[in-house]
């Protein structure tokens, strides 16, 4: 299928391309647009939502990169300090420093006072081991715990690794990140799942606030996290 699309500013398709979404501006300049086209990803055929279809424009096939993480399980996000889409982890080697040891939580608790969350050396999530994770659990009426970690303002971001802790009960949970009291990001884990890439912009934050929210205590998530 071919489109004609009047007035395509390369900012704002920029934008578009980058998290999904039609831009539209002023302008006498026109542009073919060819939609329909099938990406297949491992020899999976791939489905888009309609504001994230891939488009061939001058030759060129474009694809947001929302698409494309979650096709490969990469995360991604925008800086707005920089102005600046990041891919994956960032930051060169060795400049990532275990949550737990540059901010170890100072304060926990939940909606209930039989709550749990202890910093482990070593944890099993999805058959793989993870080294200095933060396991997330609750006992009782709790329907949540969480840690407080100070910042201090001398970080940028949390990447890191979620999932259900090997062996515990299957439950869906519910990770939510608080900047100074502003909830920052959410991420779903069903009871299934593999562990998951997570990032989380921390710029100028002084408290973080992680929360895990879980329909059982007996199913327990871990969040092997890193500071850069």
């Amino acid at each position: 299928m071919k489109q004609r699309i009047q007035g395509i500013v390369i900012g704002l398709l920029i934008a578009s391309i980058i998290f999904g979404g039609t831009a539209f501006a002023s302008s006498s300049e026109m542009r073919e647009i060819y939609y329909g086209i099938n990406v297949v990803v491992n020899g999976v055929q791939a489905q888009f939502a309609d504001d994230m279809r891939p488009f061939i424009m001058d030759n060129r096939t474009f694809l947001s990169l929302k698409a494309i993480s979650d096709l490969l399980d990469i995360p991604v996000d925008f800086d707005p300090v920089t102005n600046s889409a990041i891919v994956g982890t960032r930051g060169p080697s060795g400049t990532r420093q275990p949550l737990n040891q540059a901010a170890p939580f100072y304060d926990s608790g939940g909606t209930g006072i039989y709550t749990r969350v202890s910093a482990i050396d070593s944890v099993n999530m999805g058959g793989t081991a993870y080294r200095d994770a933060l396991v997330f659990g609750r006992e009782g009426w709790s329907s949540s715990a969480f840690s407080l970690h100070n910042l201090n303002g001398q970080f940028r971001l949390l990447t890191g690794d979620i999932g259900r802790v090997d062996g515990t009960r299957m439950y869906n949970a519910t990770f939510n990140f608080y900047g100074d009291g502003i909830l920052l990001k959410t991420y779903e884990q069903k009871a299934g799942d593999l562990p998951a890439p997570i990032s989380v912009f921390v710029e100028g934050v002084r408290q973080l606030k992680i929360e895990v929210i879980t329909a059982d205590g007996s199913a327990l998530y871990a969040l092997a996290g890193f500071l850069e």
